[in-house]
């Protein structure tokens, strides 16, 4: 018998979705071990979403870790080679989500591509965040931003004790407090005219693009901007949208060294999904190539399960000890052979959200 119009939970689906966008873009799937040695991590715990990682000693006296990330462990476990590898995942990853006080099994999904990173393959990555988004919803926003654009304007005007305390306060968008930052440690005024708006600029990325234009103070900012204006062009061909300017999406200057994004859906409060270009993150784990991806938080998803108001079956069929199972089985297979989904229950008291209800017990 085939089955049709089968219904996928919104985790599923987006699953199933994002899967088959990866793969009809050539990347090919990359297993990982949900163990690794704990120095992976100890070693890069700013790069993580989170610094808790849970360990245990193995049979040989190693201290190991329940994988707290991906992306660590492809890079750690991929051979440097010429031309450019594109992998996608889905795995299980291991550690604290928002307020939760324990740990947790998180299922994440999505891609790396490292080598020789271009232009190309930036903006596909960039494509490929955004239809990410929309195989959830229409409803989302994909947030970018440019390290490149805010370290090198911070490393040629900022003294390096106060780079942390600066970035923090343009990612809170707290311009007041920057501001007066800035004027206790006397930049010149176009230098503060330039992070003030960067602190507070928040708009679709072709009409924030006039706006950073004359904050361009140096070689690296216009090979920044550059980049963003090349990207826009190329996410017009793409017929992308939805996507702004926020200079508040910041990241380790430690790891990230370009673009970097964030991705959020309408009835979702947390960020959903996260990117970025992270060679420097190669180079301290000692790899000649460049890497670009993004994570997808599917736990996320909850929040829009939760509170969706879909269906949960097509049909509900209702019986009690006066039918007869026969009626049951012939209502039930009435439904899936006409390809809906259905569920027999023995009291109408039952809560199930159904566009249809057929009670068995009136026929009788």
């Amino acid at each position: 018998m085939q089955y049709k119009n089968v219904k996928l939970s919104k985790f599923e689906s987006a699953l199933f979705d994002m899967r088959m966008l990866f793969e009809q873009y050539g990347y090919s799937q990359y297993k990982v071990s949900k163990f690794e040695e704990y120095d992976l991590y100890a070693k890069n715990k700013s790069f993580l979403v989170s610094d808790n990682v849970l360990t245990y000693t193995d049979t040989t006296g190693h201290l190991m870790a329940l994988k707290p990330d991906v992306t660590l462990s492809i890079v750690k476990n991929t051979v440097s080679s010429k031309g450019l590898q594109k992998l996608y995942y889905s795995e299980n990853v291991y550690r604290t989500a928002g307020s939760s006080q324990g740990f947790k099994e998180i299922m994440q999904t999505g891609l790396e591509c490292v080598g020789e990173v271009d232009l190309y393959s930036t903006a596909e990555v960039l494509m490929l965040a955004a239809k990410s988004l929309k195989a959830v919803s229409e409803d989302y926003i994909l947030d970018i931003s440019h390290m490149g654009f805010i370290s090198s304007l911070i490393s040629e005007n900022i003294p390096h004790e106060y780079t942390k305390e600066l970035l923090e306060l343009i990612s809170q968008k707290n311009s007041a407090q920057a501001e007066t930052l800035l004027t206790e440690i006397g930049v010149a005024e176009d230098v503060k005219k330039a992070f003030l708006t960067l602190t507070s600029l928040y708009m679709p990325l072709s009409e924030a693009l006039d706006k950073i234009k004359p904050l361009v103070l140096n070689e690296a900012m216009g090979e920044a901007f550059e980049e963003l204006k090349a990207l826009e062009n190329l996410m017009k061909h793409y017929d992308i949208e939805n996507l702004y300017l926020d200079f508040s999406v910041i990241n380790d200057m430690r790891y990230y060294n370009g673009i970097i994004f964030s991705g959020y859906i309408k009835g979702i409060s947390d960020k959903v999904l996260s990117g970025g270009r992270y060679d420097n993150l190669l180079k301290r784990m000692k790899k000649d190539a460049g890497a670009i991806g993004f994570a997808f938080y599917l736990d996320t998803l909850e929040q829009l399960v939760n509170t969706s108001g879909e269906n949960a079956v097509d049909i509900v069929i209702v019986y009690d000890e006066n039918v007869a199972p026969e009626a049951v089985i012939d209502a039930m297979e009435k439904a899936v052979i006409e390809g809906k989904t259905a569920k027999a229950v023995k009291s109408s008291d039952v809560d199930i959200n159904a566009k249809e209800t057929i009670d068995l017990r009136g026929e009788q």
